[in-house]
C-alpha cells in the first residue's frame, strides 16, 4: 500500500511547483499592483515593497524579472489616466511578471499600458504595439482528488516494523503536509492588490498628472456637479490684437498754434498689440471682483489726405476695477461679461506729423496724460483642468481726451481714444 501512494502525493507536488509552461510557478515572478490612490507597487519574493512609483510620476525606472523598466502615468486620447510600463530598446530579453489575475509577458522593444478608472482601478490592459504583450490568467492547480480525500500521511504510513531480514531498507520517506495558506504568504494565487501592512502615502482623490498637483485633473465633460465648483482666486492673462479708431487733434496750444491747419485732423492707428493680466476672486460662484492691467501699442498713420506721419506711436496702460459674472454650467464653456471703471495711461510718441501746404503745420516730441477710462469685456473661457481654463475674450475700452505736453511749448489735445480688442489666454484658479 505504501508503495502504491507515494507517487501520487510525489506526483501532487510536482503540479504545485511547476507551471505548464516549464517556468518557476507565478509565486516566483515578481508581482506588481496597483493601488487605492494610483500608485503602482513592486513585491519582492517575500511579499515587501521592492519599488514605489507614485501615480502622476512623469518617468521613474524600476526592476521587474531582473530587467530594469520604465514606468510613467499619462492620459490616452480619451482623457482616461493611463500607466506605461516599457522595456528599453536595448533589452533582449522578455520581461514575465503578474499583475492582478494575469501573468503578463512582456517582450522586447514593447510596452504594457494599463488604463485606469476614476476610483483607480484597472479598466484595460494592452499592449503597444499592439498584440505585442501576451497575457495569461493565473489559474490555481487543483489538488488531485486522491491527495484530498486521503488521510493525513501519519495515519497512511505508520513508523516501520523492525524485521529480522539481515539488510534493513530505509523506509519509503513521508511527504510533509503541505502548510496552510496565510494572507502573508508568497501565494501566486492571493490578491494582488492588497495594501502592505506599512501604511503608504495617504489616498487622494485629487491626483494629478502634473508633478505637485497643479493644475488639478484633467476634466470629462460634461462636468459632474462636484468639478463644477472651482477655487475663489484666479489670475488671467490675456493677448491679441487691438484697433484703435481714428481720433482728432482737437487743439494745439503754443507758438502758431491757432492757426495750424492739423487742428481738426484725423490721425489713423495700425493694428497693434495688447496683453493683460487679471487679478479676481469670485465672491459666489457667478459674481466677483478684479483689478486689470496691462500694456497696449499702435503705430500712428496718417489719415487725411496731405498728411505725413512718421516714426509715431500710441501706447496705453489700463488700470481698472471690474464687477465680474459668469455662468458656469456642465459643459464646460463658462461665458462671462465684466464692467469695469478706472484709469488709463496714455503715451504718445511724435516722430514727425506734417500737413502740407501751410507753414507752422509740423508736430514733434512725446508726452502723456493719465485719464479716467473705462471697460466692456464679453469672454468665455473653456475649462480643460481643475485648475485652468482656455479664454477668448472682446474688449472695448475707451478714455477721456489726454492732452499732451510735446516740448517746445506745444501742448495738443487728442480726442478720446476708443479702443476693441480680441485677445486668446489662459485663466489659472487656486
Amino acid at each position: 500500500m505504501r508503495r502504491r501512494c507515494a507517487p501520487i502525493y510525489c506526483a501532487a507536488l510536482a503540479l504545485l511547483l511547476i507551471n505548464p509552461h516549464g517556468h518557476t510557478a507565478s509565486s516566483s515572478l515578481t508581482n506588481i499592483s496597483l493601488q487605492e490612490d494610483g500608485s503602482l507597487i513592486v513585491y519582492d519574493a517575500t511579499g515587501g515593497i521592492a519599488e514605489f512609483v507614485k501615480q502622476g510620476t512623469p518617468r521613474q525606472s524600476i526592476q521587474l524579472d531582473g530587467q530594469s523598466c520604465n514606468v510613467s502615468y499619462g492620459f490616452n486620447s480619451a482623457g482616461k489616466k493611463t500607466v506605461l510600463v516599457s522595456l528599453p530598446p536595448v533589452a533582449t530579453s522578455p520581461v514575465i511578471f503578474n499583475l492582478g489575475d494575469s501573468q503578463v509577458t512582456l517582450p522586447s522593444k514593447s510596452a504594457l499600458r494599463i488604463t485606469i478608472s476614476e476610483s483607480n482601478r484597472i479598466e484595460r490592459l494592452e499592449g503597444n504595439p499592439a498584440g505585442s504583450v501576451s497575457f495569461q490568467k493565473i489559474v490555481k492547480q487543483p489538488l488531485p482528488e486522491s491527495f484530498e480525500k486521503s488521510p493525513p500521511p501519519a495515519q497512511i504510513f505508520p513508523a516501520p516494523v523492525p524485521t529480522e531480514s539481515p539488510v534493513q531498507k530505509p523506509a519509503t520517506p513521508t511527504p510533509a503536509p503541505l502548510p496552510p495558506a496565510t494572507p502573508e504568504s508568497n501565494n501566486p494565487t492571493a490578491p494582488l492588490t492588497q495594501s502592505p501592512a506599512i501604511p503608504l502615502a495617504p489616498p487622494s482623490e485629487e491626483q494629478s498628472f502634473f508633478p505637485g498637483g497643479w493644475p488639478g485633473n484633467l476634466l470629462e465633460h460634461p462636468i459632474s456637479t462636484t468639478k463644477m465648483e472651482e477655487d475663489p482666486f484666479y489670475v488671467r492673462t490675456e493677448g491679441g490684437a487691438r484697433f484703435v479708431s481714428s481720433m482728432n487733434i482737437i487743439n494745439v496750444v503754443g507758438p502758431n498754434g491757432p492757426t495750424n491747419p492739423i487742428i481738426e485732423k484725423e490721425i489713423a492707428f495700425s493694428t497693434g498689440y495688447r496683453q493683460d493680466i487679471d487679478i479676481g476672486a469670485w465672491l459666489t460662484p457667478w459674481f466677483g471682483i478684479s483689478i486689470e492691467t496691462g500694456f497696449a501699442l499702435n503705430a500712428i498713420r496718417g489719415n487725411t489726405e496731405g498728411m505725413t506721419v512718421s516714426s509715431s506711436t500710441y501706447w496705453s496702460v489700463p488700470i481698472i476695477a471690474q464687477l465680474c459674472f459668469q455662468y458656469p454650467n456642465e459643459s464646460g464653456f463658462i461665458p462671462y461679461l465684466n464692467f469695469g471703471f478706472g484709469g488709463g495711461w496714455n503715451y504718445f510718441k511724435i516722430g514727425s506729423i506734417t500737413y502740407t501746404g501751410a507753414p507752422f503745420t509740423k508736430l514733434s516730441g512725446s508726452g502723456n496724460d493719465m485719464n479716467t477710462a473705462y471697460q466692456i469685456a464679453v469672454g468665455c473661457r473653456y475649462r480643460i483642468y481643475d485648475q485652468f481654463s482656455m479664454t477668448l475674450a472682446y474688449k472695448y475700452y475707451g478714455t477721456s481726451q489726454p492732452t499732451v505736453d510735446m516740448g517746445d511749448s506745444q501742448q495738443v489735445t487728442f480726442g478720446s481714444p476708443v479702443t476693441n480688442s480680441i485677445e486668446l489666454g489662459g485663466t489659472f484658479s487656486f
